[in-house]
């Protein structure tokens, strides 16, 4: 079949496509059971898919988001190296419609130029060896839909000795299957639900297809396979479906395939109900269990016994795991340290240790400096997966225990400054008293920055500059409201460890070219100003190294460019960081309900006064400045809200300040001034308006209007109180 468009042309995404044919003027897909016919210029439901003269073009071929080495548990995949390192990327589409889709920035994305970024086959597998990672992971949206990208980069990979993982849907024909995971070492595939009315009404795709892949991949292939169920509530939850799709699994593909019960989290257009409660996957993994099958997990919740793999012959635990954590590891080889029965999988002799982090990648710079090699020529490390010299984790070397304990003081110190109580202490060891250049606490809420702090430059014993780091993250960021009690359920905490500060000798342009995204931080010295970002920060925004020196520069409050002038000292520097959610690190007691301000009684006296105090100063009368009845406090937030009686016609005044507090009796007193002379310009009579008073403490930051987190907002507890700049807008449950 002659290509219809240039292959070279990769800058562009297109591709020549397989698995179509014609009918007519139209072509059809035959890739997934999907079977989209194609008028010319027309794309496909994954989006990605296009007829292009006549012919079936993919056109994000070499184009991909999201580069990031996680741990294989990640995927999941329980049974496949555990420990080890997997380089993760994804492209924009998706061949289903899935109404809770957790990735669907991506996957339902129709701006590929701004989510994706250049990444051919050869130097994916590369960057992949160079990291030292046992797998590439095609993930975040169905592969089965860049088959022709994922099939080229796998032989990429496959030719360095790099294995390849492909999370799917597994909705692909029959036609088409067998080209793709002929090149596909391990797979997760999502059985999404056991019913076809829940794949064509909240999937809009049909159940079957997918059951015959898993089948045949069991009896075709020797692709490992693993099965993730995401337990939707009201949705696929019930035991009656759990045990057919369990009686399924059993029959049709045996009981080795290991089951992973998967937590949902409310997301996308499936944001009318809750969160998987976690019995109910309790529930399900007993089915399981009872059903026959050996190897069962509940996922994206804290149950660390359920994580665990453990021998189905004698019920001794063979692999720990806390999270992505691992613990004890009891295998030896594929069978059981106790007693010998062989374990189904895919195992080193022994397990990796890349732990729980996450690193986000920028290929271009990586490769930037360092060419292409051959194929063969780099063996990427089995098991234990490190960084190379060159990378980040070279900088200072930190075992999984010590990232976590790192991470378990850190999130102690804040939890206990936010609490004002006193931190359970976490014991450091060798790294107490260890000397580091600089250390810096990060917070982050739905992947926005929250609140960032620390030192650096100033050589301090790691302990102590932890502690401080992670006192002014929970409270003293001066670009942030304190953190609230009520947030640390829903943060993400990032410990930071800094060394290697050099000044960069390079002047104007040619310091472009001295900055390593991924691997520099930077920081601006210029007219008496400083300004620091982070090795991750480029990495957070897309930024390359001439936007990071620019947004450095904005950071110490110079202009963007300063970085050229001659007499501005710029200095790089290295580091190492650990991350998890707050919930994995610390055991949050249940959230108290706020402080009450004032009580109904002292509240009711408050209001009186002030309406007498406005009435006063309508008449002329010299009023009190101060309600006796009442104790002064401090404040965030005030509000007096004027209506005309009979009407739904509201004036509000208010004063809101969310990093500092201010005295409420002063503060109400100078609104009730203000009030006064809006009531007298607008000639109201005693009895012809109403005054309400609300009063607020305690902020808590929920994003922003293009990226909010409102799940769990108290609307009856809490006001929603929007910033703009100089203009604000808020609201709050009357009832």
């Amino acid at each position: 079949m002659t290509p219809a468009v240039d292959p070279s042309d990769l800058d562009s995404g297109l591709y020549p496509a397989r698995w179509w044919h014609t009918e007519g003027e139209k072509i059809i897909c035959d890739l997934c059971p999907r079977a989209c016919a194609l008028s010319e210029n027309d794309r496909g439901f994954c989006f990605v898919r296009q007829n292009i003269g006549g012919k079936m073009a993919l056109t994000t071929f070499g184009r991909s988001t999201g580069f990031c080495v996680d741990p294989i548990e990640k995927k999941p995949l329980n049974h496949f190296y555990p420990g080890s390192s997997v380089l993760s990327f994804g492209t924009a589409g998706c061949n289903l419609g899935c109404k809770f889709c957790q990735n669907w920035d991506i996957s339902k994305s129709r701006e590929i130029e701004r989510l994706s970024a250049r990444a051919l086959p050869d130097e994916i597998a590369e960057v992949a060896a160079q990291l030292g990672c046992q797998s590439v992971a095609f993930t975040y949206n169905d592969p089965i839909i860049w088959s022709e990208y994922a099939i080229e980069t796998s032989k990429a990979c496959h030719a360095r000795g790099v294995k390849t993982v492909a999370v799917t849907a597994g909705y692909i024909t029959e036609q088409a299957r067998a080209d793709f995971f002929e090149h596909i070492d391990a797979a997760n595939v999502d059985l999404k639900a056991f019913t076809e009315e829940f794949y064509y009404r909240i999937t809009l795709s049909h159940l079957q297809p997918v059951l015959d892949t898993l089948k045949w991949l069991k009896h075709e292939t020797d692709v490992w396979f693993e099965i993730t169920n995401l337990v939707i509530p009201q949705a696929n939850d019930n035991d009656g479906e759990f045990q057919q799709m369990c009686d399924w699994i059993l029959n049709e593909i045996g009981p080795d395939v290991p089951l992973h019960f998967s937590a949902f989290h409310p997301d996308f257009r499936m944001r009318d109900r809750g969160g998987t409660p976690p019995e109910t996957l309790v529930r399900a993994r007993e089915i399981a269990l009872a059903a026959g099958l050996k190897y069962v997990y509940t996922g994206n919740v804290n149950d660390v016994v359920r994580q665990n793999t453990c021998c189905p012959q004698c019920q001794q635990t063979l692999i720990e795991r806390n999270w992505y954590r691992l613990g004890k590891y009891a295998l030896r080889g594929n069978r059981c340290g106790n007693c010998d029965t062989e374990i189904a999988g895919h195992f080193s002799d022994k397990p990796g240790n890349w732990g729980q982090k996450r690193l986000p990648v920028d290929i271009q710079s990586i490769l930037k400096n360092s060419p292409l090699s051959r194929p063969g020529n780099t063996e990427p490390q089995k098991g234990p997966a490190t960084m190379q010299p060159n990378q980040l984790t070279q900088v200072m070397e930190l075992s999984t225990d010590q990232e976590q304990a790192l991470l378990q003081q850190a999130a102690a110190v804040v939890a206990g400054t936010v609490t004002h109580s006193r931190p359970v202490e976490i014991p450091l060891g060798e790294l107490q008293d260890k000397t580091v250049s600089g250390a810096f606490v990060s917070l982050k809420r739905q992947r926005q920055l929250r609140s960032c702090c620390g030192s650096f430059g100033q050589p301090l014993p790691l302990g102590q500059a932890l502690q401080q780091a992670a006192v002014r993250a929970a409270k003293d960021d001066p670009r942030f409201p304190p953190v609230s009690p009520s947030e640390l359920a829903h943060l993400d905490l990032e410990v930071w460890l800094l060394s290697g500060l050099e000044t960069v000798p390079e002047q104007g342009a040619d310091r472009i070219d001295a900055v390593i995204v991924g691997q520099h931080g930077l920081q601006i010295r210029a007219d008496g100003r400083s300004g620091l970002l982070l090795p991750g920060v480029p990495l957070d925004h897309g930024w390359d190294a001439e936007e990071f020196l620019n947004q450095t520069c904005i950071k110490a409050g110079l202009p963007p460019t300063a970085w050229k002038d001659s007499g501005t000292t710029l200095l790089r520097f290295q580091g190492i960081s650990c991350a998890a959610s707050f919930t994995e690190l610390v055991d949050l007691a249940p959230e108290k309900q706020a402080k009450t301000i004032l009580g109904p009684r002292e509240f009711a006296q408050y209001l009186q006064y002030i309406q007498s105090t406005v009435d006063a100063l309508l008449k002329g009368q010299v009023p009190s400045y101060y309600c006796d009845a009442v104790s002064d406090t401090n404040l965030q937030g005030v509000a007096l809200l004027l209506s005309r009686t009979g009407t739904d016609e509201e004036l509000i005044l208010s004063k809101w300040a969310l990093k500092q507090t201010f005295p409420m009796q002063s503060t109400v007193f100078s609104l009730c001034q203000q009030l006064a002379q809006i009531i007298s310009r607008l000639n109201l009579k005693s009895g012809e308006f109403q005054i309400k008073l609300v009063l607020a403490s305690d902020p808590a930051m929920h994003g922003t209007l293009a990226q909010n987190d409102l799940l769990e907002f108290d609307f009856q507890q809490r006001s929603l109180l929007l910033i703009d700049g100089e203009k604000n807008a808020w609201c709050h449950d009357r009832d």
